[in-house]
């Protein structure tokens, strides 16, 4: 019997809320074309709302899965109120919020309006983690926790995400699945297959240069002004000590002025996972509770060892003395010292390149985390749908 020229619609829907902006081509783009792509597999198709702007080819290629992509200001994508005009507009079975604690507000709102299931994604980093002081019984504190109750499952991309939501809302361990934030490997084989020498001569770099490689946003609480303190020490080591800035953010500025020879700032790039394979190390001397780090498990993929502060979920992506080295967040004379030593140590860089390599292949691999998520995804559809009970609600405000 010849195929069906068109194929059946899925009897699902999942919508996929963004508490950020898809106007790139990274990771988490990456993660949410997959679950477009395969989302038949548990016969679901997917609307996806972000923040304005999306990415041309993203979009594109977004829609030629079936998926819709839609764009709303900042001020309506984080409304309760349009929210609700969306889950109305399109009765999704499934909502997915990633990014932002908002999601705990929208998750009763979901299953109100006919949701079977609601999952979130936390990726949130912090600026800092301080002692809950609120009073047990605090009117927000009960708020938040009675609205966490309607989440059915809490994916934080690390395990120091989920002590956060354990703390803050009381996240129930059963309801708890820490998964790791997915790379493309294939990507990073591809650029890596290109070889360091000819990326280097397209960026400028010499084929000798050690090259010490920052990439992320330009701002205080990833470090910059850390990295810009030891910068002329690192650089005055050894004259074959590079170092190269992809990013922008509001110290854009401060680190143009350092710009020279020796110094290449790129401002904001989509081919990473080039840069890496061109760089020796990543530095990441962040001073915030980082979630996971993204850049981290793509140098790691990459074969690139890192110096990285031991903050937030960072030593869940690098192994201190494994796959790079850790220091404490703001310790500049630590800071320095690493990036002089592991550029100079070339069979040190080689052998935890390596191991990196060997645990992004094992740990932070796309598929990994886009077979999870559809198991997630699965698991509701199939399962009876699960509306909090008062006892439930009033053990959540208790907790």
């Amino acid at each position: 019997m010849p195929a069906s020229p068109h194929p059946a619609a899925p009897r699902h829907r999942l919508l996929v809320w963004v508490f950020g902006q898809m106007d790139k081509r990274g990771s988490f783009e990456d993660y949410v074309l997959s679950l477009a792509r395969r989302a038949h597999e548990c016969d679901l198709g997917l609307d996806v709302v972000a923040g304005p702007g999306c990415e041309p080819t993203l979009r594109a290629d977004l829609e030629a899965t079936g998926a819709t992509m839609t764009c709303l200001p900042i001020a309506e994508r984080d409304s309760v109120a349009c929210f609700a005009r969306e889950m109305l507009r399109r009765r999704p079975t499934l909502v997915h919020c990633h990014f932002g604690s908002p999601s705990t507000v929208l998750a009763p709102i979901a299953r109100l309006l006919g949701a079977r299931g609601f999952v979130f994604t936390d990726h949130g980093s912090r600026t800092v983690v301080e002692p809950v002081r609120e009073a047990r019984f605090s009117l927000r504190r009960v708020r938040r926790q009675v609205q966490a109750a309607f989440i059915d499952r809490w994916l934080p991309v690390s395990a120091f995400v989920g002590t956060m939501l354990e703390r803050e809302v009381a996240a129930p361990a059963a309801r708890v699945r820490t998964l790791f934030n997915g790379i493309d490997l294939a990507r990073a084989r591809r650029a890596d297959s290109e070889g360091q020498a000819a990326i280097r001569a397209r960026l400028g770099l010499a084929p000798d240069a050690r090259v010490a490689l920052f990439v992320g946003n330009l701002c205080a609480e990833k470090g910059v002004p850390d990295l810009l303190a030891v910068q002329d020490e690192v650089l005055a080591a050894d004259p074959r000590n590079v170092m190269v800035w992809a990013g922008d953010g509001v110290l854009r500025d401060e680190v143009q002025r350092t710009a020279g020879p020796r110094v290449h700032v790129l401002g904001r790039r989509n081919d990473v996972p080039e840069l890496q394979c061109a760089a020796d190390l990543l530095v990441a001397p962040s001073r915030w509770y980082e979630a996971f780090s993204l850049v981290l498990a793509e140098a790691a993929a990459c074969g690139r060892p890192a110096i990285a502060a031991r903050i937030g979920g960072i030593p869940e992506v690098v192994q201190d003395g494994q796959t790079g080295l850790l220091f404490e967040p703001g310790d500049r004379a630590a800071l320095a010292a690493n990036l002089i030593d592991l550029l100079h140590d070339g069979a040190l860089r080689t052998s935890l390149g390596a191991a990196a390599r060997c645990r992004a292949d094992a740990l932070f691999s796309l598929d990994h985390m886009v077979s999870a998520t559809i198991d997630e995804y699965r698991n509701l559809l199939q399962g009876p749908a699960s509306t909090p009970t008062a006892t439930s609600l009033v053990r959540s405000a208790h907790a």
